[in-house]
C-alpha cells in the first residue's frame, strides 16, 4: 500500500533536527534525507532544503572538491545556508583555498552561518607563499555580507596579514561571533564597538589581553549597544573577578554589556587546548553557543560618599528639635 504524499512529507519534516544544527555526513538523520532524495520528485525537493540547512559539513578537502562538481551540474546547491568548513588536516595549502574562495562565492547569497576549523596559525605572514593563501581566503570571506553568526574553533581568523585587523564592515549583518585566542585588546574592543553594528553575542575561547585594559571602558567610548561577553576557558586559566580593570564600568550604568566567564573541566591529562576547541565545537555544530550562559562578572560595588558636615548638623538639630 502507498502512502499518501503528504504523509511522506510530514515524516520528512518530523524528522529534522532544532533549527541551527548542523549533522555529521555519518549522521542517521542526514543518510535519512539522503535516501528521501531518490523516492520521489516531491520528497527530493523537500530533502534537498533540509539538506543545504542541516547537512553540509565539508570535513576533508575531498567532500569539498565534490560539492563544488556538484554545483556545477545543480545551482540549487548554491543556495546553502549554514556551513561547517574543515577541509584541511595539519596545513593549509594554496588549491584547496582556491576551492573555498569559489565556495564562498558561490554561496554569499544565501550563507547565514558559517563554522571553520582550520589551522590558520600555521600560516607564516612573511612567507609570500602563505600571504597569498591568506589573501585568497580573505577574497572568499570577503564576499559573505549577508553572515549572521561565524564560530572559529581552532585559530583566530585574520583577514588583514598586514596589520593583523579584521575588517568586519564586509559582514554588516553579523549578531554573533565566536573566536579561538584572539589578543582581546583596545583596539580589538574598538573594532567590535566601531564596526560591527548589529553584534548581539561575543564569544572569546582562550583569549589573551583580558587583563590590560578596561573593556567597558574600551567598548562605550565607540558606541552604546546592548552586548553579550562570554569567555571560555579552562578553569585553572580562566579570568576571574579581581583581574579584570573596572575603572572604568561606571560608564555602563544600564548594565547593558554582561561578561559572563564559561569554565570547562579539565581531566586527567587532558591537553586545555584541545578541550575548549571540542567544547565549542559541539556547541557550535549542535546550534547552542550562543545560549551559554556562565558565571557573571558583577560591577564594583558603588562607595557612597560621606555627608557633609553642614548635613550632619543639620540632621542631629532636627533630631533634638
Amino acid at each position: 500500500m502507498h502512502l499518501p504524499i503528504e504523509l511522506v512529507l510530514n515524516v520528512i519534516t518530523c524528522s529534522l533536527p532544532k533549527p541551527n544544527v548542523l549533522l555529521r555526513p555519518e549522521h542517521p538523520i542526514t543518510q535519512l534525507l539522503l535516501q528521501f532524495t531518490l523516492v520521489c520528485h516531491e520528497t527530493r525537493r523537500v530533502a534537498n532544503r533540509a539538506l543545504r540547512e542541516h547537512c553540509v559539513y565539508l570535513s576533508s578537502g575531498a567532500r569539498l572538491r565534490s560539492l563544488l562538481l556538484a554545483i556545477s551540474v545543480r545551482p540549487d546547491l548554491k543556495h546553502i545556508t549554514a556551513l561547517f568548513l574543515a577541509p584541511f588536516s595539519t596545513t593549509i595549502d594554496q588549491p584547496t583555498t582556491v576551492c573555498i574562495r569559489e565556495l564562498l562565492f558561490y554561496t554569499c547569497r544565501t550563507l547565514k552561518r558559517l563554522i571553520i576549523d582550520m589551522p590558520l596559525r600555521s600560516l607564516n605572514v612573511e612567507d609570500v607563499h602563505h600571504l597569498v593563501i591568506l589573501q585568497t581566503l580573505q577574497q572568499g570571506l570577503s564576499r559573505l555580507e549577508h553572515l549572521e553568526e561565524f564560530v572559529s574553533v581552532r585559530d583566530e581568523i585574520i583577514f588583514d596579514p598586514w596589520s593583523g585587523e579584521v575588517p568586519l564592515t564586509h559582514w554588516p549583518k553579523l549578531k554573533r561571533l565566536a573566536n579561538y585566542n584572539p589578543t582581546a585588546n583596545r583596539g580589538f574592543w574598538r573594532s567590535m564597538a566601531g564596526r560591527m553594528k548589529h553584534l548581539e553575542t561575543l564569544v572569546l575561547t582562550r583569549a589573551d589581553g583580558l587583563r590590560d585594559c578596561d573593556i567597558k571602558a574600551q567598548y562605550f567610548s565607540c558606541c552604546n549597544r546592548p552586548i553579550k561577553v562570554l569567555l571560555i576557558n579552562v578553569d585553572s586559566q580562566q579570568m576571574r573577578y579581581g583581574n579584570f580593570r573596572r575603572g572604568g564600568w561606571a560608564a555602563d550604568k544600564n548594565k547593558i554589556m554582561t561578561i559572563m566567564t564559561y569554565s570547562i573541566p579539565l581531566f586527567m591529562d587532558d591537553d586545555a587546548e584541545e578541550v575548549c576547541q571540542d567544547y565549542v565545537k559541539i556547541g557550535a555544530e549542535h546550534g547552542t553557543l550562543r545560549d551559554w550562559e556562565g558565571e557573571l562578572i558583577p560591577h564594583p560595588p558603588l562607595i557612597s560618599e560621606p555627608p557633609s558636615p553642614s548635613t550632619t548638623t543639620n540632621s542631629f538639630f532636627e533630631t533634638v528639635s
